[in-house]
Parts: C-alpha cells; structure tokens; sequence
C-alpha cells in the first residue's frame, strides 16, 4: 500500500481508482453488474493497448484479472484464449503481442454490445455464435 505521500500510479495514468468493494476490493458496496464489467474491460484494454504495455508481465496480469469475470457471460471462447495468452510468461513473442493486440482490439466491440445489452435489459448479453 502506498504511503500517504505517495502518488497514485492509477491516477497517473489518467485513470479513476475503482470505487472500493469493485472487483473484490474490500467495502460495502454491492459487486459490479455486468453493464460495468465490460465498461471496466473496455477501459482497461483500450489503456493497455494506447500505452503499448502489453510486453509488461504486470500489465497482461492486470488484463486477465478484468477478462476473467466475462467468461461467465457467454462472450464465446474469445475472452478465455485471450486469457491463456495473456497468462504466457516473459518474454512473450512478438507474433504472439501482435495477435494478442488484434484480438484485445477486436473484443471491444463484442463488449460495447455486451454492456448495451445488459443496461438495457438489466440483464446478461445474449450468447455469440
């Protein structure tokens, strides 16, 4: 935990802090719905991606801890292979970064559908061919 003093490396990259009790943190709020947890992928990838981080260990860890929730929303077999590629040990391949960026970019939209599903029937998305 960071010291008073201390910058938030969260902010430093533009970002809010998730409110406390989201994604297991400890509080009293209610976990996120599913509407959010795509927003918070979307977000999420869409920071790694633009900061090219995806070499970073941390930051692929970062990735498959905000993918792991949205296997169980039916999203097809997309989000678990990202997973098992995100979870490759350093150094990972140049091809396998390349894929990696392709499929994180092309799940964005997969999520944006997913979210605007579920915000408007409150509700999971509907499963993908």
């Amino acid at each position: 935990m960071p010291s008073p003093g201390s910058p938030n490396p969260t902010s430093a990259r533009g970002l809010s802090p998730m409110p406390p009790g989201a994604f297991g943190q400890p509080g009293p709020m209610a976990p996120p719905s599913d509407a959010e947890l795509c927003e918070h992928a979307i977000k999420t990838i869409w920071r790694c991606t633009d900061a090219h981080d995806l070499v970073d260990e941390h930051v692929r860890a970062e990735l498959v801890s905000v993918l792991e929730p949205l296997v169980a929303l039916e999203l097809g077999p997309l989000p678990q292979r990202l997973i098992e590629v995100l979870r490759l040990p350093n150094p990972v391949d140049a091809s396998r970064l390349y894929w990696l960026t392709r499929r994180l970019l092309t799940v964005v939209p997969v999520l944006q559908a997913a979210e605007a599903a579920c915000e408007k029937r409150g509700s999971r998305p509907p499963p993908l061919a």
